[in-house]
């Protein structure tokens, strides 16, 4: 238990391998499982996540699903489980090129797949076709409890592990936590991969305090007008990981994006709110997200706080001075005189 209205014990940092009826690459996703009897749990994946999709797979054909739960691998296999990589590389290929070589993989006793050998605890199991029960509520992520809703269940049929085994888990809320912690790593993960489809990004950040999702700042070198409108539609349409980033802000470069205090001078000074706020209604949400009016259904906002070039302004534009390093010392030093410090 994390939260005194949590509904039963759960398991909340597994690495949960699945893999479709037809073979092809692994999926690992950390999702949550809440403990329903000895050999019973809850197994809570969402739609979009690759865990239900081959649900959906193996459950059209009437076959039971073998599942793998893992407690405790290496750093690079967990932090490419929680990364949403491009479908055409797996999480182990993914874990593989954070860690500079590949995964050493083992067998499972008792289903057909195999599990990372660094694994301090192994759950293997089976999801039956037509076996659900209710789960939760809990305390996510988000901040706020999750409702009692009905997911697939998932039977164990062995569990191993290693002598005198960590087991590792987390405490889930509202940011900062360990697993926000652990999103800041992403970050620099994804900028390589959003610069390959938009060069013109000079950095990203996802903030914690945002749920390193539903918030997105872009520095931007920008190019001609409207710029900054085609990569928010980018980062919503082209690139299916960031499906549900809810704000997307773009700055210029010199504004540091991983300082609040900059970003918001940049729309206070940037902004004007009828020409440069994009709102685009009845697109795919974060199903956690309470806020939205419908499940899964919701809107989005660009904000674009970049520095505006002809035609999109016809009067003259300043020139910035934040960070003129020049006149800021001379305006301290001004200020030293009168016996103020900075």
């Amino acid at each position: 238990f994390c939260w005194p209205d949590d509904g039963g014990p759960q398991i909340n940092w597994p690495l949960v391998i699945t893999k479709s009826p037809d073979g092809g690459k692994y999926n690992a996703g950390i999702y949550r499982m809440q403990v329903l009897g000895k050999d019973r749990t809850a197994m809570r994946w969402l739609k979009h996540h690759g865990g239900a999709h081959h649900y959906r797979e193996w459950m059209t054909l009437g076959k039971p699903m073998p599942v793998a739960a893992v407690l405790g691998c290496d750093p690079g296999t967990t932090i490419a489980a929680v990364t949403p990589v491009p479908d055409e590389i797996g999480e182990f290929h993914f874990a593989g090129l954070l860690r500079k070589k590949g995964i050493e993989l083992v067998r499972c006793k008792t289903i057909d797949l195999e599990v990372p050998a660094s694994a301090e605890i192994v759950i293997e199991g089976e999801v039956m076709p037509g076996d659900m029960a209710d789960e939760g509520p809990h305390g996510d992520h988000t901040g706020y409890y999750n409702p009692i809703e009905s997911f697939p269940v998932f039977r164990v049929t062995a569990i191993t592990h290693r002598a005198n085994p960590i087991y590792m888990t987390t405490v889930t809320g509202r940011p900062p936590r360990e697993d926000a912690v652990v999103a800041l790593a992403l970050n620099r993960i994804f900028l390589p991969m959003i610069k390959r489809t938009f060069s013109e990004i000079v950095d990203f950040h996802l903030p914690m305090e945002a749920l390193s999702y539903r918030v997105a700042i872009i520095a931007l070198k920008k190019e001609y007008p409207g710029h900054a409108k085609r990569v928010m539609m980018g980062l919503w349409g082209v690139l299916k990981q960031f499906l549900y980033v809810k704000f997307v802000i773009v700055v210029d470069p010199n504004i540091d994006i991983r300082k609040w205090e900059d970003v918001i001078w940049a729309i206070s000074t940037n902004v004007d709110p009828k020409r440069d706020v994009t709102i685009i209604e009845n697109t795919p949400i974060d199903y956690l997200d309470f806020a939205s009016p419908l499940p899964e259904l919701g809107a989005k906002m660009g904000i674009d706080a970049t520095t505006k070039i002809p035609p999109e302004i016809s009067r003259e534009w300043g020139k910035s001075i934040i960070m003129d390093p020049d006149i800021v010392e001379r305006v301290t030093r001004r200020w030293t005189d009168y016996g103020f410090t900075s």
